[in-house]
C-alpha cells in the first residue's frame, strides 16, 4: 500500500494518477472511490477532515486498494476485480509526500503464532502512540521527541500510555539510517522506565516486553525478521495477542535490514 498526507494537493496528485489508469471512468466516481480508499464514507467527509488539518503538519493515511475497488463497484455498471497493489503501481505526477509501505517480504502472510501476533500488537500500539503524539512521523528523519536533536542521534525518549486498558510504557530512539528503535513493556515494573530503554529489558521492564525497528528511509513499515525480541508471561500472552490495533499509515510487516 501507499501512504499520502491528508492535504488537497496530495489528494489531487492521487486523483491525477488514477485518471491516467482509469481513463474511461467518470471523474466523480474516482473522487468518491479515492475518499473510500482514504477511509472516509464520502468525498465531502474527506474534504471536511482535510480542511481541519494543519496543512504544514498533516496526518497521513493509507490508500487502501480493497476499499477503492469496493466503492467503484457500487458506482459503475461493470464490476472490477480486486487489484492488490493498485496504488503502489500508479504513476504519480509528483512523488512529494507519497510514501511506499510495501517491501519485498511484506506478502509472506499475516502473523499467525500467538507470540508473533502479540509482538506485532505491542509494536504497532507503541508506534501509533508516538505518531499521534507527534513524537515522530512516518517521514524519513522526522524526529520530534524532546532531545531528538542532540548530538549522537539524540536522546532516548520514554512515554506512557495504555492499550485497551493495559498500562504500557515505551521508548523511542534514533537507530540511524532513518530507522527508529522502539521498545515497549506492558504491565510495567516499578523500574520499567529504566529497563524499557534497554534491548535486554525483558521481565525487568514489565510482564511483556518487545522491541523492534521502524523503517522510514525506503518506505514506512515495521521490520520483521521472523524472530522478534519478545518476552511475555504465559498467562498474559493470549490477552496481548488478541488486542485489536491497526497501523497508522504504515505497514505492520516489511523487510528487515541489518
Amino acid at each position: 500500500m501507499t501512504a499520502i498526507p491528508l492535504t488537497e494537493p496530495s489528494l489531487l496528485n492521487a486523483k491525477r494518477a488514477l485518471r491516467q489508469c482509469f481513463v474511461e471512468e467518470k471523474s466523480a466516481h474516482l473522487t468518491e472511490a479515492l475518499a473510500a480508499a482514504c477511509g472516509f464514507a464520502s468525498h465531502a467527509a474527506l474534504l471536511a477532515a482535510v480542511r481541519q488539518m494543519n496543512a504544514d503538519d498533516p496526518d497521513y493515511v493509507l490508500l487502501r486498494d480493497d476499499a477503492f475497488i469496493r466503492r467503484m463497484n457500487e458506482l459503475i455498471e461493470m464490476p472490477m476485480e480486486d487489484d492488490p497493489g493498485l496504488f503502489d503501481r500508479l504513476s504519480y505526477p509528483s512523488k512529494d509526500g507519497v510514501i511506499e509501505t510495501w517491501s519485498p517480504n511484506s506478502e509472506d502472510g499475516p502473523y499467525t503464532s500467538l507470540r508473533d501476533r502479540a509482538w506485532r500488537n505491542m509494536m504497532v500500539a507503541a508506534i501509533n502512540t508516538g505518531i499521534e503524539r507527534r513524537l515522530f512521523t512516518i517521514r524519513a528523519g522526522d524526529n520530534r521527541w524532546p532531545g531528538s536533536d542532540t548530538p549522537n542521534r539524540g536522546e532516548i525518549h520514554v512515554f506512557e500510555f495504555d492499550i485497551e486498558g493495559i498500562p504500557a510504557i515505551a521508548s523511542v530512539s534514533d537507530a540511524g539510517w532513518d530507522e527508529l528503535a522502539i521498545h515497549i513493556a506492558l504491565w510495567p515494573t516499578p523500574e520499567g522506565k529504566r529497563w524499557v530503554r534497554t534491548s535486554n529489558g525483558g521481565f525487568l521492564a514489565g510482564e511483556a516486553f518487545a522491541m523492534g525497528w521502524m523503517e522510514r528511509k525506503d518506505g514506512a513499515w515495521l521490520q520483521f525478521n521472523g524472530k522478534p525480541v519478545f518476552n511475555c508471561r504465559k498467562h498474559r500472552l493470549r490477552r496481548v495477542a488478541d488486542v485489536k490495533v491497526e497501523t497508522n499509515a504504515y505497514s505492520d510487516r516489511g523487510n528487515f535490514k541489518m
